[in-house]
């Protein structure tokens, strides 16, 4: 006979268990180091929302330290969060008993999504604080997160055609069939409507009011259960999606800015990004790195003008790519003063004009004395007598930005992107699991993205002993340690010497922790 492991005890037997909720979570539990990097945050904002008539709420700073936790574990739903709170420990124990239903927890993640999207400054800020982050280098990228809306619920005109003309069609049988009942006087004198005439009037107004939507919208398709989203091309084809714009710090990967846009392409994102890092951060960022989805006309000017350093590959335009001999648009040099086109040939090439091809603006030039030149034949084209081409507008930026490119600095920078902020975006939606949000529309989108960027951003502060350390200081109120424990987080940050350390921005970081601490008492 086999033998088993008999049952220790029958499950309607009687026990005793301990009272004490601290003694059930272990010493070396992660909720309590998450608790405490949570306590460090400012609540502020979002308890000046609270009244103080009625039926006291729950407190804002538990809401979200319970949120917080939750989506560190990869538990976004209400219900499984209301379900965790009865019955997991480690819940029990960061709520302090609080017990808030599934739609306490639904609303007020909804309803402060503004305040929530706040709390990732603050998780910056606090990682600064701690000596993780320098903004030495910052990359910035956008990745495309599946909203709440079914694909189902995507329309574009043919659908609307084919599914009105479907309709039309069903209520002209329905008006055929009354008048044929009529004529035979079969109608029983039943004013009623049928069910199915009454779906497709109600179908057709529903069709209706899809199309003047998609009339009043500048895309091709539009979703009829989250107008909000946009359709974008995403790894399982064309989907109701938005874009999560992040800039990450090189060294930490602490995610400093972030902003969930309904925008399909990344083009012109750079700008707000790097100004809202630096008002979420208070310091500035000393190499913005993007992707060859970011540069248009507007970033290339603001980087000059601002004298922002950025890193982003600047494509050729089409037409300069298609011809590769000594007289492609790339050999025909520039005189700014003159304002004039030297060909390889030594001939200028006098400005025309300028146009917007709906995307860019260009400067035309065209030769005069091109049919005299012995190089016309395999300068000009067979449909024109003399050489024209159209230069880009910020064509000095683009060339600039290409050389800085292709430098050894450049390329040793650039080459940080795909190991700083695309980790990132993994870890969000894959561990994480936000590979799709659970709540419609742009703010409930966004307070989904909050949460889940501040989770990051707090795990990656309990990851490093150096930040916890000085975490622990600060919750002991220690004045005289807390500066030394952030002095030891820059010396060990300082040995990745990813760039010269900058002293004057690195004492505004260390400044920080002697204020805050002080303030505390």
């Amino acid at each position: 006979m086999p033998y088993f492991k008999e049952m220790p005890l029958d499950p309607s037997q009687l026990m005793l268990y301990g009272q004490s909720v601290e003694e059930a979570v272990p010493a070396d539990c992660d909720v309590r180091a998450f608790a405490d990097v949570m306590r460090l945050l400012d609540y502020s904002q979002i308890e000046s929302k609270c009244s103080e008539r009625g039926c006291p709420p729950y407190r804002p700073r538990e809401m979200v330290k319970i949120l917080g936790y939750a989506y560190s574990k990869g538990i976004r739903s209400s219900r499984k969060i209301e379900e965790h709170l009865n019955f997991d420990m480690r819940f029990i124990w960061l709520a302090g008993g609080l017990k808030p239903d599934h739609n306490t927890i639904a609303r007020f993640r909804k309803s402060n999504w503004q305040e929530l999207i706040g709390l990732i400054g603050r998780s910056a800020r606090l990682c600064c604080e701690a000596g993780l982050v320098y903004l030495n280098v910052v990359c910035t990228d956008g990745s495309k997160v599946r909203a709440a809306g079914s694909k189902k619920q995507m329309y574009d005109e043919p659908r609307l055609e084919r599914e009105m003309g479907a309709v039309e069609k069903m209520l002209e049988e329905a008006e055929e069939i009354d008048r044929l009942e009529d004529e035979q006087d079969a109608g029983g004198g039943d004013d009623k409507l049928p069910g199915h005439l009454k779906d497709a009037k109600v179908r057709k107004a529903r069709l209706e009011e899809i199309a003047k939507r998609l009339d009043e919208s500048e895309s091709r398709y539009v979703v009829a259960s989250e107008p909000e989203s946009r359709v974008m091309q995403t790894g399982e084809g064309k989907r109701p999606a938005y874009n999560l714009q992040a800039s990450v710090d090189a060294e930490s990967q602490v995610v400093v800015a972030m902003e969930l846009t309904q925008a399909e392409n990344d083009y012109g994102q750079l700008p707000a990004m790097a100004e809202k890092v630096e008002s979420e951060t208070g310091m500035s960022v000393d190499v913005m790195v993007a992707d060859a989805g970011y540069p248009d006309e507007k970033t290339l000017v603001w980087s000059e003008q601002t004298k922002t350093d950025v890193l982003m590959p600047v494509a050729q335009h089409w037409r300069a790519r298609r011809r590769d001999d000594a007289f492609a648009n790339r050999h025909f040099v520039l005189d700014e003063k003159k304002d004039v086109l030297i060909c390889p040939a030594g001939y200028e090439l006098t400005f025309r004009g300028e146009f917007w091809t709906g995307s860019a603006s260009y400067r035309r030039y065209e030769g005069s004395e091109c049919p005299s030149c012995a190089f016309s034949s395999e300068c000009v084209t067979k449909d024109r007598k003399n050489r024209r081409i159209s230069v880009s507008v910020v064509e000095r930026q683009r060339r600039a930005m290409r050389a800085k490119l292709e430098s050894e600095e450049g390329k040793r920078l650039y080459d940080l992107r795909k190991q700083t902020v695309e980790p990132v975006f993994g870890r969000i939606k894959s561990n994480l699991g936000l590979s799709r949000f659970l709540l419609y529309g742009l703010e409930g989108a966004s307070a989904e993205a909050a949460l889940m960027c501040m989770v990051h951003n707090v795990t990656k502060c309990m990851a490093s002993k150096a930040a916890m350390a000085y975490i622990a200081a600060r919750n002991a109120r220690a004045t005289a340690v807390g500066p030394v424990f952030t002095l030891l987080c820059a010396v060990i940050v300082r040995t990745k010497r990813i760039l010269p350390f900058r002293w004057a921005q690195h004492r505004l970081a260390l400044r920080r922790p002697c204020l805050a601490v002080a303030s505390a008492f």
